[in-house]
Parts: C-alpha cells; structure tokens; sequence
C-alpha cells in the first residue's frame, strides 16, 4: 500500500523550483518574447529576390548573345546566299535551289582544286604535328642555353603579317624553283601553320605531371618507351588541337598561297578569291559554305572525343 507522504512529495515540487511531474514542459519568458516579437517572413520578398536575380543573369547575358550574333550572321547571310536561285550573289535570296552546289561538285576547275587542298591539308598537319610536338616538349622540359630565343624564333611567324611572309618565301622558291610546285605550298604552308602547333601543344606540355614520367623510367621504361606510352597520351588534347588549327590554317591560306602558287596549283581559297575578283556568282558561296561545313564537323568530331575546347 501506497505511503500518502511519499506520494505528496512526488506531486508537490519544493519552494522555488519547477513543476515536477505535471506533465506541462516549462517555457523561457525571453524566448517566447523574442520568438513573438519576430517578425514572420514574407513570401513576397524571397519571390521578388529570385525575380531580380533572374533578370541580372538575363541582363548579363544579352552582350555574349549579342556578340555570338554579331559573329554567325556573316555566315548565315553566306550560307543563305548559296541557295540562290538566280545568278547573282544577293541577299536575302530571291528563290531557294541547290543549283551552285551542283555545279561546283561537277566543275573540274573546283575539283582539282578540292584535291590539292586536301592534298595539303594532309601533308601540313603531319608534318607540323611531327616537328611541332617534338619542338614543344624540348622547349618545356629541356634546359639548355638559349631556350628563350628559340621560343621566341619557333612563334615568330604569328608575329609577322602573312603577306610579307609570302613575299620572302616567293624570293626564297625562286631560287630554288620551288614557286607553282606541290613541295612549295607544302613547305609554305607547314611553315604558317607550325607556330599554332607548338603553341598548343606548349600549353599541355606546362601541364604534364614530371613524376609521371620519372614513374615510368623507375619501372624499366627507356626514355623512348616513356615518351610512347606516357608522355604521348598525355599530350594528345594539345596535339590535336594543333593538328585542327595546322588543317584550318592550310584550307583558308590566301596571301602564302597567291605568292608562291600558280596555275597548276590553285588552291580552292585562291580559286576563290580569283572567282569574287572576276566571276561573281553563288558558286563562291557554295563553296565557302561547303568548307564551313567541313570545319564545323571536324572541330564536332574532335571535341567530342578529346577534351579540345579545354585546350583552346
């Protein structure tokens, strides 16, 4: 049986102290006065915040659309304007055909000069690959006296505008017999377009882990199995966007290529500019549209597969 003093001195609490057993939790007077006294948030603020971010992204990004706009609509008039119907080059185009590019595939003028400039795209890129990587990595990793002044030297030509570079090479060929020559555009162009090589492939080569290397070469690896089987795959983001920059190079060559070329060796940028001198018609759109293509799905092709834009 239960003791009645024992149970009155569960229920009553002792003087001063908190309720005990009541079952009613116990509440701070100051917290609940500065719970109260806060005000609730609106739902309207966060709202309008949200709004006003929104628009600043908007707003920050209208000059880069702007500036992509004011880039593509060159090439959208081009590429437009080689769907004319009609004999001349207008826009916006009075009639939509095929009709340019039909002639341009079946003309043997265009045709050759397809070939030749696909002969020397091929050319260029192995050659400025090949000599351009190699020169790259001995200008990162070597230590020899006189470095900087070959750095210097191997990106001069991007230094020096390209029609006094055709002008000295045109000197240079003559002597040499080498002017309207396939070796001579090919030396021309090689030359234009290795300073972007090694330029590409110095940037990945900055970036190359050294001990990876020295990894290798403790493993039994000679200094060429390393530069084969690591050096090489690490690399390849750099070399490949050489090789596209060598191949753009080469296929949109004017000035070199006026200079040091001739009638047996016209190129398609040279037949090109020839073509809006005296025959002004939407052949040279197709055919400007037709090489915009190509780079466009080569570039794709590239990014897709290596991480190029990296690079660039």
């Amino acid at each position: 049986m239960a003791d009645p003093a024992l149970d009155r001195t569960h229920h009553h609490p002792a003087p001063g102290g908190p309720p005990v057993g009541t079952g009613t939790p116990t509440v701070d007077p100051k917290a609940g006065a500065s719970a109260t006294s806060r005000p609730p948030a609106k739902a309207g603020a966060g709202r309008g915040s949200a709004l006003l971010r929104r628009a600043g992204r908007t707003a920050a990004a209208l000059p880069a659309v702007a500036v992509f706009l004011y880039l593509l609509a060159p090439l959208a008039v081009l590429a437009l304007s080689s769907l004319n119907s009609t004999s001349s080059l207008s826009f916006p185009p009075s009639g939509l055909s095929l009709r340019w590019y039909s002639e341009v595939l079946s003309s043997p003028d265009w045709l050759v000069s397809f070939r030749l400039s696909g002969v020397l795209v091929l050319l260029v890129v192995l050659t400025t690959v090949t000599i351009g990587t190699l020169a790259a990595y001995g200008l990162v990793r070597g230590d020899f006296p006189g470095r900087g002044v070959l750095s210097g030297l191997a990106l001069a030509p991007l230094m020096v505008p390209e029609i006094i570079i055709g002008l000295g090479l045109l000197y240079y060929f003559q002597g040499l017999g080498l002017v309207n020559t396939l070796p001579g555009l090919w030396l021309a162009h090689s030359l234009v377009a290795l300073p972007f090589v090694i330029r590409t492939v110095m940037v990945s080569a900055q970036a190359l882990d050294p001990t990876l290397e020295r990894a290798a070469a403790t493993l039994g690896a000679g200094r060429v199995r390393t530069f084969l089987t690591v050096t090489l795959p690490l690399l390849r983001p750099g070399i490949l966007a050489g090789a596209v920059f060598a191949a753009v190079t080469s296929l949109g060559e004017v000035a070199v290529s006026a200079l040091v070329s001739g009638s047996n060796t016209t190129t398609v940028p040279v037949r090109i500019f020839s073509a809006v001198q005296f025959q002004l018609d939407p052949s040279v759109a197709a055919v400007s549209t037709l090489l915009m293509l190509v780079s466009v799905l080569v570039l794709v092709a590239v990014d897709r597969f290596t991480n190029f834009s990296e690079v660039l």
